[in-house]
């Protein structure tokens, strides 16, 4: 992994962009402290995010949508007068 201070990055960016398109991984220091702040990596080797579940009930319920119905704000509106 190579490291390299925020001005290094910026004076850089062209190379260390190929650097990072050839496969290597590229860490960002800010500061006096150089502390990393930052990772550059190609994006096919970022790790793919799980599947996450849609609620407590999946897999358990189902349900189904008519293609012909549609939202209207006379629909929706209709009794509003029954919660007030």
């Amino acid at each position: 992994m190579i490291e390299m201070t925020v001005g290094d990055f910026k004076r850089h960016f062209s190379s260390v962009l190929d650097k990072v398109m050839q496969g290597e991984e590229v860490q960002i220091l800010y500061g006096r402290a150089k502390k990393p702040v930052a990772q550059l990596t190609q994006i096919n080797t970022m790790p793919k995010r799980k599947k996450r579940p849609l609620g407590s009930y999946e897999g358990k319920a189902s349900y189904w949508e008519d293609e012909s119905f549609e939202i209207t704000p006379e629909w929706l509106f209709d009794d509003m007068n029954d919660l007030l």
